[in-house]
C-alpha cells in the first residue's frame, strides 16, 4: 500500500553515484526539456531513517505515444525508464510503477496558472490483494515566478506547486480514509523540477501505518539546446 500512493508523487528514489558539472540552461520558458542527452542528477535523502543517494535521468532520442499524446523517452538509474510530454501548458509524466504492474499518467504542472490556482486529477490504481480504487490530487500554484535555491544554487522563474490528496477509499472498509500530506515540488524554466519533499501519513485500519517524508534535490545537468 506504501508503494502505490506514495510513487504516486515522486521519482525513484534508489540510484548509483553520478558527478556530471553543471552548464547554463537556454533562455526557454519550458518547464520540461527533454532534448536527447539532457541529463539531471538528483540527491536524495529519508528524513526519517537519515539515508540517502542520488538518481540520474537521460533524455534519450525515442518517443513513445499514450492517450494520444507523445512522450520523450528518459532513462533513470534507479530503473524503469519515465516518460515527459508536454500540450500546450500541460506537463505530463508517464512511468510504469512496479509495485503496482500498471503505467500511470500524471498532469504535474500547468505553467499559464497565476498564485492561487489550482487543477484536479483523479488516479485509479490497483492494489494488490484489495483492489481498485481511485486517489484525487489537488495541485495548486503556491508562487510563480520567483527565485528559489537548491544545494546552494539560485535558479529563476520557479514555480511552486502545493500536492494535496484526497480521502481514499478501501474496498472492505466502511469510512474513507483521509491522508495528512504535505508534498511541494519546485520546477525551473529551462531546467525542469529542481526540488520535491513529500510527506504521507496514512492510517489503515489493520495496516501499518504509513509515514514518509523524503527530499530530492538537483545536483547537476545538462540541459541540451
Amino acid at each position: 500500500m506504501k508503494n502505490a500512493l506514495f510513487l504516486l508523487l515522486t521519482l525513484p528514489l534508489l540510484a548509483a553515484q553520478c558527478n556530471k558539472e553543471t552548464t547554463p540552461a537556454p533562455a526557454t520558458s519550458d518547464f520540461q526539456p527533454a532534448k536527447a542527452g539532457s541529463t539531471w542528477t538528483y540527491d536524495t535523502k529519508n528524513n526519517i531513517s537519515s539515508a540517502t543517494g542520488s538518481f540520474t535521468l537521460t533524455a534519450t532520442s525515442k518517443d513513445s505515444s499514450f492517450n494520444g499524446r507523445t512522450y520523450r523517452v528518459v532513462s533513470s538509474t534507479a530503473g524503469a525508464n519515465v516518460y515527459f510530454a508536454k500540450s500546450g501548458s500541460d506537463y505530463y509524466q508517464l512511468a510504469n510503477f512496479e509495485a503496482l504492474n500498471q503505467q500511470l499518467e500524471l498532469l504535474y504542472l500547468k505553467d499559464n496558472l497565476s498564485a492561487g490556482a489550482s487543477w484536479e486529477q483523479n488516479v485509479t490504481i490497483t492494489i494488490p490483494a484489495v483492489g481498485s480504487t481511485t486517489v484525487k490530487l489537488t495541485n495548486t500554484v503556491q508562487a510563480s515566478n520567483i527565485s528559489y535555491t537548491v544545494n546552494g544554487k539560485a535558479y529563476e522563474k520557479v514555480i511552486h506547486i502545493k500536492t494535496v490528496m484526497g480521502n481514499i477509499t478501501i474496498p472492505g472498509l466502511p469510512l474513507a480514509i483521509t491522508p495528512v500530506t504535505d508534498i511541494n515540488t519546485y520546477y525551473a524554466a529551462g531546467i525542469g523540477r529542481i526540488y520535491n519533499r513529500s510527506k504521507v501519513n496514512i492510517v489503515i485500519p489493520t495496516q501499518p501505518t504509513i509515514n514518509t517524508d523524503d527530499e530530492t534535490s538537483l545536483r547537476t545537468y545538462t540541459i541540451v539546446p
